[in-house]
């Protein structure tokens, strides 16, 4: 089993990034989300879209405060 292939949760509270990594985890996601799209993975795309998902969300709670 290839490492992209075991999928966290995304809407754990679990830190799967260093602090200020925003923009990190939306690239992740993006790049996660577009990889699934070409190869046609339905899987990989859902979790990079919950993943960028997770960073706007972040993000927004950021700007917020």
């Amino acid at each position: 089993m290839a490492h992209w292939d075991h999928d966290r949760p995304d809407d754990s509270n679990a830190p799967r990034h260093q602090p200020g990594s925003v923009a990190g985890q939306r690239i992740k996601g993006a790049t996660e989300n577009a990889v699934g799209e070409l190869t046609g993975n339905d899987r990989l795309e859902d979790k990079g879209e919950r993943e960028n998902a997770a960073g706007r969300d972040r993000q927004q709670k950021n700007d917020a405060v």
